[in-house]
């Protein structure tokens, strides 16, 4: 039984870690083909792409080793051509933004290399991931609930985050009863859920419709 479980906890670990590694590909690749930003969100996807940043850049001032943060600059990478690509389609690319990705590039360096007083600094940004995260879903809802449309959301994407979720509840779990993480992945499981939920919702045919045809 004890090597069952074993065998489970690996799993979970490993899966989580190779889904994270392609969790914003089918969304990417939706996007591509639709070529419509229709449902998407911008200000969730910046909202995500800020708090994968305070991750990753607190993993790396910390010197932890790669192979315990390898999906954080995967993710980071992902979430900018997803933001890339959500601004082309939408016409938005323009000396701002450049400048924006400028800005961004030399603060992440700035909190990676510890020019700033990087300890305090990076542990009250983590604090706010949560709320990051949690934000970036609520946006995303009302983004689909305001046009009514959610056929450019990817619900492998999302579907793959509330696995994910799921394997880190069972994974700090074993750890012990570490409340702030888990309060975390519940909240992004819940509301994981209802992104999927309302997209699902949205493109069925309505009542009027059925009606026409």
């Amino acid at each position: 039984m004890a090597d069952l479980y074993s065998l489970s906890l690996s799993f979970a670990n490993i899966s989580k870690t190779v889904l994270c590694v392609v969790l914003k590909v089918p969304q990417i690749i939706s996007l591509v083909n639709s070529k419509s930003t229709t449902g998407l969100s911008l200000s969730g996807t910046l909202l995500e792409l800020t708090s994968f940043t305070i991750g990753l850049c607190y993993n790396v001032f910390s010197g932890y080793a790669l192979s315990s943060y390898l999906e954080y600059p995967i993710l980071v990478g992902q979430v900018l051509l997803l933001l890339a690509l959500l601004l082309h389609y939408s016409r938005r690319i323009g000396p701002k933004w450049l400048a924006a990705f400028g800005v961004y590039s030399a603060v992440v360096y700035a909190l990676s290399t510890g020019m700033f007083p990087g300890a305090l600094l990076l542990v009250t940004l983590m604090s706010l991931c949560t709320p990051l995260s949690a934000a970036s879903r609520l946006v995303q809802i009302r983004t689909m609930h305001v046009s009514q449309k959610s056929e450019s959301v990817s619900v492998l994407t999302w579907s793959i985050a509330v696995y994910t979720c799921v394997m880190r509840i069972f994974i700090t779990l074993d750890r012990g009863f570490d409340a702030p993480l888990l309060a975390n992945y519940s909240v992004s499981l819940i509301l994981n859920l209802a992104v999927i939920t309302l997209a699902l919702k949205l493109r069925r045919p309505s009542k009027k419709d059925e009606k026409i045809e």
